[in-house]
């Protein structure tokens, strides 16, 4: 009994951030209702509160479920602790993210483009919990992939340039009107691109890594 009550709890909940997420990438947050989200998933204005605590709850389960799609923490994890080589380690971080931005539009990216470009306090909330876990694992991974400890200053900008053009994509392939400047782009193979950052990026990230070897700014 337990276990199906549990089981109809979790369809719900998912219920709701399917309605909370497609209402807020259509309107955004502000002008997305309570009631309107209930309407959508058809379910008691009350079953909101009772699952996220209330509205700002729900808005950071959305931001953290669009987050997810693109940034598995489990994902990261299990990337970081691989012992594959270098290069072949950026080039599955990237696949793993570009992989997801062919295809029809889906809410995820539209929810992560307005959190990119018009943060809420609800992403702020979201960072100082999930969001940092991300980023650690992150810069592990630029570390090993650079061959730079993790605690450099020279970390961070070597992060930045591998993170920034996959975000530019999402940002690109949700906001701007179809065709666009990034189309060719957008509608290339996932693999090839892929590959393309990888080396451009591993090109870098060796020169960066040559100049710490040699004490250089």
């Amino acid at each position: 009994m337990g276990r199906a009550n549990r089981s109809d709890g979790d369809v719900t909940k998912i219920k709701i951030l399917e309605a909370a997420g497609e209402l807020i990438a259509e309107k955004g947050f502000a002008k997305s209702s309570n009631k309107e989200i209930a309407q959508k998933a058809e379910v008691d204005l009350a079953t909101i509160n009772y699952h996220f605590g209330g509205r700002d709850g729900l808005h950071r389960a959305v931001i953290s479920v669009a987050h997810k799609y693109y940034l598995d923490a489990n994902e990261l994890a299990k990337l970081a602790e691989n012992d594959m080589p270098a290069e072949d380690k950026l080039n599955l971080f990237f696949r793993t993210i570009l992989s997801k931005l062919s295809g029809k539009k889906n809410w995820y990216a539209q929810v992560f483009a307005q959190e990119l470009l018009s943060p809420s306090l609800q992403l702020a909330d979201f960072i100082q919990t999930e969001g940092f876990e991300k980023f650690y694992l992150i810069r592990k991974i630029v570390s090993q992939v650079a061959g730079i400890d993790e605690n450099s200053p020279k970390i961070l900008p070597c992060m930045v340039s591998i993170v920034t053009p996959c975000m530019m994509l999402v940002v690109a392939g949700q906001r701007l009107p179809h065709p666009n400047m990034f189309s060719p782009i957008m509608s290339m193979d996932s693999t090839a691109l892929a590959e393309h950052f990888t080396k451009f990026c591993m090109a870098g990230l060796k020169a960066t890594a040559m100049r710490n070897s040699h004490g250089s700014n």
